[in-house]
């Protein structure tokens, strides 16, 4: 037993612990880069981004589709200014429906932040594909 413990305690300090690494993508706009997450089961992106108000924080899960150019709410937190969990929200509606991405909105900067964080530079794709 005493070696399961150790094992345990082991393995729990061994992983890594990611912080958060927040990049601005607009004003008072802010994309966690290290929260960005391929989705293969719907081709899409997910990824953490943060909005700073005066008397608030408002922290978004949402979902991307780079293809459709489409966009939905997974989670919203709002935080007071000691980041204390003020109210959450999960959207609970059938299907999470899809929002096209408007021009000149949050949802605009974040759908190219994203793109830019998830493109792959042409040096790593042409060793993945042994192109000389």
């Amino acid at each position: 037993m005493k070696k399961f413990l150790v094992l345990l305690f082991l393995l729990c300090i061994t992983f890594p612990v990611s912080a958060a690494e927040w990049i601005k993508i607009g004003n008072n706009l802010y994309l966690d880069k290290t929260s960005v997450r391929y989705a293969p089961k719907n081709r899409t992106y997910k990824a953490w981004v943060k909005e700073i108000k005066p008397k608030e924080t408002v922290l978004y899960f949402n979902e991307y589709n780079l293809k459709e150019k489409e966009w939905r709410a997974l989670d919203k937190v709002t935080l007071d200014n000691k980041n204390n969990i003020k109210k959450r929200e999960i959207p609970n509606h059938v299907g999470l429906n899809w929002f096209n991405v408007v021009p000149d909105t949050n949802s605009a900067l974040e759908y190219e932040a994203i793109k830019k964080e998830t493109q792959i530079p042409l040096k790593v794709l042409e060793k993945e594909l042994h192109i000389d």
